[in-house]
């Protein structure tokens, strides 16, 4: 597991300053010019009337995601699948921060780690306990070890805990945030 942290943390950070940098360069070709987080937020004040549709949404987006990752984990491609998305999500924490920065200054930090905060106490765990269940059970298949009938009962196990957390990540990520998105962008923004 401890392995398996630090492989996470290099992953996800790698993917971090990638965004950073990425969107630096993007800032600095378009003149420190972006609606990205207006856009976002305009969006974010229509689907708070919706929050039913927009969990419809984020249920579909989410579940294939994780679905398409289960059956990964079943063969070899489970590895850089998780390779690829903790490098990727770290690319779009990286790059939604420094968006937040540019935007707001030193308050742009702020008001993007507040708004995340809701979600982020079942997501982390969530996607956490899925990358490392599917990496473990996707490693068997790169050494040819033998799969025995406990190991897919302890993978479906995992991967059952996961989608809990992630089902409440989702229920506050619709439900939740978008009222504390509401307060916040009212108040200090």
């Amino acid at each position: 597991m401890k392995k398996y942290s630090k492989m996470f943390s290099i992953l996800y950070m790698a993917g971090f300053a990638a965004g950073i940098v990425c969107t630096n360069l993007l800032f600095e070709k378009t003149g420190y010019q972006s609606s990205l987080l207006s856009i976002y937020l305009a969006d974010a004040v229509q689907k708070e009337t919706e929050k039913a549709g927009l969990f419809g949404e984020l249920l579909v987006r989410r579940g294939v995601f994780f679905g398409f990752g289960t059956i990964c984990g079943l063969t070899a491609v489970g590895v850089p699948l998780v390779a690829m998305s903790l490098i990727w999500f770290g690319f779009l924490a990286g790059s939604l921060m420094t968006t937040f920065l540019l935007e707001y200054g030193i308050r742009g930090i702020f008001l993007g780690i507040i708004s995340f905060v809701p979600q982020m106490f079942f997501y982390v765990p969530g996607w956490l306990i899925f990358f490392f269940s599917v990496i473990q059970m996707s490693q068997k298949f790169w050494g040819n070890r033998k799969r025995e009938s406990a190991d897919y009962r302890a993978y479906f196990f995992f991967l059952s805990l996961a989608a809990v957390c992630l089902l409440l990540g989702i229920w506050q990520e619709s439900y939740v945030n978008q009222n504390l998105l509401n307060y916040i962008w009212k108040k200090w923004v």
